[in-house]
């Protein structure tokens, strides 16, 4: 007889942040393993065996156990299955005639055979069997070899020691399952115990007794052994036949049972619940399932009933991809019943891995007119690791009575009708009114449910917390109906960012959150990041001509063994907020201590509107030269923040924080008449031949903005300069964002007779179909490639292909981050018009410029200003990281 380990018992929640349940049974397994390799090396190992009159070959001895496990008789208790079979015969005679050691190596090595060739055992389950098959049958031979020495075993001492060492192997077993159970189920009932000795030590007696009766004669007249054979066999027949003509009658009353219940009920709802629990019960199984797919466009449902939880009927199911695999793939097997294993990684076996369950059979509902569905039965309580053929002609009955059902249509009219209604309420009760979206009620399920999963299966999920940059100016300028469209939008975009098993929900306002079910690590993480950004940078439309971009504050936190629910969305909210603090627009992934004692930050926002307001903005100009003369042409105007404790920051901290609040187009505006005055200054100032200019940078929520144009006009009349000398520039991939809003715009503005130039031309999108779509007059060739001129002939290739491109169109060139006479001499010699750079002056101030454009002779340009930060444009691109750090060039006038 032997008592094996059960799969059933339901994994519990870890109370320590390592020790989890499997982690407990596996030091339980060590410490048995330990125990029963130092009882065999020390004690066992140089017992001697009794004078046996003959000898039988060592791999026969292994068969004959690995045999003996094969005739076993399983009895079901609760939630345990107990295997008992007639290994301890064959034990008994190995204590007469073969040595205690090789008793213990062949038991071992016969029940690892058995084990792992017939029930399919492996990994820590058949560990633990043989571990404490080894352990038992240490004992068990040192009992006997205690109690039989100096005598031939054969009187009734001999009996009585036999007898006793399977009690002490028995009594083990018992006590090592009794362990497992207990650290699977948390906790320990003392009272099973003597329920479980009390069935396991009168059939494991039995059969030793026979297994006596059997060295006995061996051991007087082997050839008398034959006589045992025949007996054993009819007993054996007999009692399976028993056994089997009792499982059938059984079987007969639970499917007239069950079944009963789905024609007998009017409440469809009540009919379904009773009949899983019902059959669940008639299989032993942790968990029973019943999907509904429904008629032409109607709702596939799934009703389960799992061991320890409410049963649930007709809840619509959302992601049907996987049923819908799983049923297509055993009508094209021809299989419409089956179960887990029998062909290894079947869409069976990944259906039930994914869910966790370890074991499981389905069976497709199939009636001559169409595929109703499936009935699924899983997670076996007990020993018996997998559902036998018989379960699954069992299970096939019972989804016949489920198809005749459906396709007589009574049950099938009721549950349409119960679940148009509950399908109504439940998306009511568990989804967002404006977007469609999961509330928080439905996302904190789904959270609960995907960290219960990976208890059990170690696949931790990540969760997202997202809080949308820039909502309220959007809502406070456009409305109410222009903020939910905004909302809507979003939630639309979100989904699409992820797989159909996550989860997007709506918490509340322009909060949102992410269910990432695992494994995911921080690059899976990092790719639905990327996604959700790329989503954001795209205009979002208002409808009337409106148009808006927002960012977000994302904060990320991943599920472990030592955080529940509630831990796991405050880690997420925490991380969140850290990114809000640190200049919006961020990812944070939580760590620990993150958020503790953080000392209070100012409002970003409102820092940057203070700033305003207080005239820390200020605009800083860095000259054009016309390589053709050597002289200034113009300049272009580049905004700087002179905060006051932490200096000048650089634009790139400042302008998308300014691009979210909507606070870009009263900076834009502030620059825009700066530059105009300013521009106007020099041309009174300078000769009338010279053809000055000012360049301003265009953010790509001003190049969409209708009131751009108002903005430019004003400034052009308030300060009198002429349209022509002003250069609007913008970037292609602002223009590849939003063509018509762009085109609608660009073409009011050059209709006031002002310039435009393309910025860091080739570096963006770079469809050459908008050279001729919008009305350009002037083409920038990138720093990249100006810095890689004599040095990289692709970027020598690149600059001549632009320069040809721009002469063809009649445009003009301005060659951007020169800073030596090579690259000087190179862009003059490939035709550029124009060009900037620290060769001929950092930034500096107006007044400086003033004095380049009149000719008159100034200093170097002041420290705050040459030393500065490089410069960069309100669309917050910033210069390579050699320009902020290179030597101050001379100013122009003195070069």
């Amino acid at each position: 007889m032997s008592t094996t380990m059960t799969d059933s018992s339901p994994g519990g929640r870890p109370r320590g942040a390592w020790l989890t349940t499997s982690r407990r049974i596996a030091l339980l397994v060590a410490v048995l393993a330990a125990a029963a390799v130092a009882l065999f090396v020390i004690v066992v190992r140089d017992l001697p065996g009794l004078d046996a009159p003959f000898t039988l070959p060592w791999p026969v001895w292994v068969l004959a156990f690995a045999a003996s496990e094969l005739v076993v008789v399983h009895v079901q208790v609760q939630r345990d299955s107990h295997s008992f079979s007639l290994t301890y015969l064959v034990l008994t005679a190995g204590l007469y005639l073969l040595e205690p050691a090789d008793v213990v190596l062949t038991l071992v090595a016969g029940a690892g055979l058995a084990l792992t060739l017939h029930r399919r055992q492996f990994g820590l389950k058949l560990v633990f069997n043989l571990v404490q098959y080894a352990l038992g049958a240490c004992l068990a031979v040192a009992l006997f070899s205690v109690m039989v020495q100096d005598s031939d075993g054969t009187g009734p001492l001999g009996w009585l020691a036999a007898l006793a060492a399977v009690t002490v192997i028995t009594v083990s077993a018992d006590l090592c399952i009794f362990a497992v159970i207990s650290l699977s189920e948390g906790s320990a009932d003392v009272r099973e115990l003597p329920r479980m000795l009390g069935l396991s030590l009168p059939f494991a007696l039995g059969v030793a007794a026979i297994g006596l009766l059997a060295a006995y004669i061996a051991m007087h007249n082997t050839t008398a052994l034959l006589l045992l054979v025949l007996p054993c066999v009819l007993l054996i027949s007999a009692y399976r036949a028993y056994t089997k003509a009792q499982e059938q009658q059984n079987n007969l009353r639970l499917l007239h049972e069950v079944t009963s219940l789905l024609y007998n009920s009017d409440d469809a709802t009540a009919a379904l619940t009773n009949f899983l629990t019902s059959m669940r019960g008639a299989f032993r199984a942790g968990v029973g399932e019943l999907v509904l797919f429904g008629e032409g466009d109607g709702v596939t449902t799934v009703s389960r009933s799992r061991d320890g939880q409410e049963p649930s009927a007709l809840v619509p199911l959302r992601h049907t991809t996987d049923v819908e695999a799983l049923v297509e793939s055993a009508t094209a097997a021809g299989v419409l019943t089956t179960r887990t294993g029998q062909v290894r990684g079947s869409q069976l076996d990944r259906y039930a891995t994914q869910r966790g369950f370890k074991d499981a059979m389905v069976s497709v509902l199939r009636t001559e007119d169409r595929v109703h569905g499936l009935l699924l039965v899983g997670d076996r309580l007990g020993e018996v690791a997998t559902f036998s053929n018989s379960d699954t002609s069992l299970l096939e009955t019972f989804a016949r009575h489920v198809a005749t059902s459906l396709e007589r249509g009574r049950l099938e009219t009721d549950l349409r009708h119960v679940t148009e209604l509950k399908e109504k309420l439940r998306h009511q009760a568990m989804h967002d009114a404006l977007t469609g979206l999961p509330n928080r009620t439905l996302f904190l399920d789904r959270t609960q449910h995907a960290v219960h999963l990976a208890g059990r299966n170690g696949m931790w999920p990540a969760v997202l917390y997202i809080d949308l940059d820039g909502f309220k100016p959007v809502n406070d300028t456009y409305g109410h109906e222009a903020g939910d469209v905004l909302l809507q939008a979003f939630s639309q975009r979100l989904s699409d960012c992820l797989r159909s098993a996550d989860t997007a929900a709506r918490l509340g306002g322009d909060e949102f959150a992410v269910l990432l079910h695992g494994p995911i690590d921080e690059v899976g993480v990092q790719r639905v990041l990327d996604r959700i950004r790329g989503q954001l940078a795209l205009p979002i439309d208002l409808g009337a001509g409106r148009e808006a971009t927002i960012g977000a504050s994302i904060g990320v936190a991943f599920a472990d063994a030592a955080t529940d629910v509630a831990t796991l969305i405050g880690h997420a909210d925490v991380a969140m907020y850290t990114a809000k603090r640190n200049g919006r627009q961020r990812s944070v992934f939580y760590e620990a201590g993150l958020g503790e004692a953080a000392p209070e930050q100012p409002d970003p926002a409102a820092e940057l509107a203070a700033a305003l307001d207080r005239g820390e903005l200020t605009v800083a100009y860095q000259p054009l030269v016309d390589l053709r003369t050597g002289s200034p042409t113009g300049a272009e105007a580049l905004v700087r923040w002179q905060h006051p404790t932490e200096g000048n920051r650089p634009p790139d901290t400042f302008i998308p924080l300014a691009e979210e609040t909507g606070l870009i187009m009263e900076i834009g505006e502030f620059v825009l008449r700066d530059a105009c005055r300013q521009a106007a200054r020099w041309v009174g100032s300078a000769d009338d031949s010279v053809p000055l200019m000012v360049t301003v940078n265009l953010s790509a929520r001003q190049v969409t903005d209708p009131r751009t144009v108002d903005a430019v006009r004003a400034a052009l009349t308030e300060t009198d300069l002429d349209p022509h000398r002003l250069v609007l520039e913008i970037t292609e991939t602002v223009l590849m964002q939003d063509r018509e809003a762009a085109a609608t715009n660009l073409g009011k503005l050059k209709a006031l007779g002002v310039r435009i130039a393309i910025d860091d031309f080739g570096t963006g999108y770079s469809s050459l179909a908008y050279l001729s779509r919008f009305p350009l007059d002037m083409l920038k060739v990138p720093r990249e490639f100006v810095d890689g001129l004599g040095r990289d002939a692709n970027a020598d290739i690149v600059t001549r292909a632009i320069v040809e491109l721009a002469g063809a169109l009649g445009l003009l060139t301005v060659a951007e981050g020169v800073e030596t006479d090579e690259q000087r001499r190179h862009v003059a010699e490939l035709g550029c018009d124009l060009a900037q750079g620290y060769l001929f002056s950092r930034p500096v101030d107006a007044e400086t410029v003033l004095a380049l454009m009149t000719g008159l002779d100034v200093a170097a340009p002041p420290a705050d200003l040459a030393g500065g930060a490089p410069p960069a444009d309100l669309a917050g691109g910033a210069p390579p990281a050699d320009l902020a750090g290179g030597a101050p060039a001379p100013a122009l006038a003195t070069a």
